[in-house]
């Protein structure tokens, strides 16, 4: 309930107000993703791709990119901290785990903070939840679902994510100027 009013209430009007005092590009996404240290390198089209089709109102395309994406951060920054994303099924083949499984590990809460880790898990893995993740890979989010608070919201949460750590690091490179700047001086 309290995600349906967060929706309602702040995200869907301010995401009106900004498409309508701006007029902004894929390009302008791109700008922003590529600079952000939270998407993987070779992940940094499909991302932008999906912000700005999230941001354009298409979200049924917007979550067929981003929800695989979000499993692939996870993923890419729990291998950066060295833990191992796969497992061995009983015929000796190694598979990539699954979100679900990934948002178990300890370590995620480590890198990703109590919070966030919280909200990836339960938009997108937790049974008692929209469970995003499985619901797009069986097949079960049709046109409605696509446009309802959870897809919206997954959305929010994605640029959210890259956006604030992109801001985090533009700003501490800017401090970092300055205080070269000043040792310069």
């Amino acid at each position: 309930m309290e995600l349906s009013l967060v929706v309602q209430g702040d995200i869907w009007p301010a995401l009106e107000v900004i498409r309508q005092e701006h007029r902004l590009k894929e390009a302008d996404f791109y700008s922003v993703v590529k600079r952000s240290p939270v998407v993987p390198p070779d992940r940094i089209r499909l991302v932008t791709k999906a912000l700005f089709q999230g941001f354009d109102g298409d979200f049924i395309s917007a979550l067929h990119l981003l929800i695989p994406q979000i499993e692939n951060l996870v993923r890419y920054h729990l291998k950066q901290h060295g833990e191992k994303t796969t497992n061995i099924d009983i015929n000796g083949i190694e598979n990539e785990n699954g979100l679900s499984t990934l948002m178990d590990n300890p370590k995620v809460e480590e890198i990703f903070g109590k919070d966030l880790s919280f909200e990836l898990k339960a938009i997108f893995c937790d049974p008692f939840g929209p469970n995003l993740r499985n619901e797009l890979a069986h097949g079960l989010i049709g046109y409605e679902e696509s446009q309802n608070v959870y897809s919206i919201y997954a959305w929010w949460l994605a640029f959210r994510l890259v956006f604030n750590t992109f801001w985090n690091a533009n700003r501490a490179n800017q401090q970092e100027n300055e205080g070269q700047a000043e040792d310069n001086a």
